[in-house]
């Protein structure tokens, strides 16, 4: 069932039963979930959010049933999860909806990939969108011509989910409006694979962002989906704000070398020209 789909859980929902596993020294019976996280709803013949929940994390690779198919324990990138690690239960989903560290896409979240993907494309320096705005004029966006999504009933489940892999969020100053902004994604990918405090190229940044997250306008699943950039060095609308947003938070710092041979080029609205760089280091949150 595609992740976008009802009934399958919020991602929210999804993660109060991740801590309840994670918590837990041992496997943990169906009936003991359902008791402590839906009191109000123990009739055995009622399919529960915990059944729903459990089997979308065992469709991710993320959970698995133990013995005699009445106890789960997670599995996978959540395996060793401590409780209160929400960034490690993130990075987790989004190595399992993305297809990384050598694994194949999940199949439940193709309706999710092909959302993230036209979102990623638009600009969150100008841009937010509500279900009303998307169904007027972008559900054709879509370099195949066909609709970004298949419903209104996909818009708010699509929200949630890019929210928690921390490739979208809440426009900060319109109500219930959605700014492509990936920021929290880009952070976590540095933060695991940058070592701090260390000047790296540029473009070697662009590529292992690209690599980590690609969904990304020059990442593998957007360009299999017919997004493209003129070249390799031209950053996109959305990863140029997370960088800047980076760089005005002060855990990045980007400068250009005049001398560089292959700058990156970001997008940069107050300017009347890209941007050029050719470093591109991050700071310690100490340090910040």
């Amino acid at each position: 069932m595609a992740l976008l789909n009802t009934p399958v859980p919020y991602p929210g929902e999804i993660w109060a039963v991740v801590r309840f596993l994670a918590s837990q020294s041992g496997p943990v019976a169906s009936e003991t979930l359902r008791t402590f996280l839906e009191p109000h709803n123990l009739d055995a013949k009622k399919t529960t959010t915990v059944h729903y929940a459990l089997n979308t994390l065992r469709s991710l690779g993320l959970a698995e049933e133990s013995g005699d198919g009445e106890a789960w324990i997670l599995s996978g990138a959540l395996a060793d999860l401590r409780s209160d690690d929400y960034a490690a239960f993130q990075r987790a989903l989004r190595a399992a909806v993305l297809g990384l560290h050598g694994h194949q896409p999940a199949e439940i979240a193709d309706d999710l990939r092909r959302a993230l993907v036209w979102s990623l494309s638009r600009d969150p320096f100008s841009e937010s969108f509500s279900w009303a705005l998307v169904d007027s004029r972008h559900q054709k966006n879509a370099p195949d011509g066909e609709l970004v999504f298949v419903n209104g009933s996909r818009w708010s489940p699509f929200v949630a989910w890019a929210g928690t892999l921390g490739l979208g969020a809440s426009a900060p100053h319109i109500a219930q409006r959605y700014v492509p902004d990936c920021t929290c994604a880009v952070r976590q990918v540095l933060e695991e694979h940058l070592p701090a405090d260390t000047p790296a190229d540029a473009l070697e940044v662009l590529r292992l962002l690209r690599e980590h997250l690609p969904v990304l306008p020059g990442g593998s699943i957007s360009e299999n989906s017919g997004y493209g950039l003129p070249d390799d060095r031209t950053v996109d609308t959305a990863l140029s704000f997370a960088l800047m947003r980076g760089e005005h938070e002060k855990w990045l710092v980007m400068s250009s070398d005049s001398d560089a041979k292959q700058p990156i080029k970001l997008q940069d609205p107050e300017r009347l020209s890209m941007r050029l760089c050719s470093s591109i280091t991050r700071q310690e949150a100490t340090n910040v």
